[in-house]
């Protein structure tokens, strides 16, 4: 099932971002946190929120995956 529609919103909510550099993929907003993938630069991504001031959710393989903001500019 979608997650957007899962959790009742649509697809307003969809904002696509690009990595600006090569990006970790983690399970939690931490360096120190288990790494659940790697994104090449120029690669699209689904944002889903800002976590703080360093961490952003993306959706990552169908669940919510953190990344360091800093290397996130919005995509077409």
């Amino acid at each position: 099932r979608d997650y957007y529609a899962s959790r009742g919103l649509g697809d307003v909510y969809k904002r696509q971002y690009k990595t600006t550099d090569t990006l970790n993929v983690r399970k939690e907003p931490s360096t120190d946190a288990d790494r659940i993938g790697k994104l090449d630069p120029g690669a699209s991504v689904e944002y889903i929120r800002d976590h703080d001031d360093f961490w952003a959710v993306i959706l990552y393989n169908d669940q919510e995956a953190y990344v360091a903001k800093q290397y996130l500019t919005a995509g077409e």
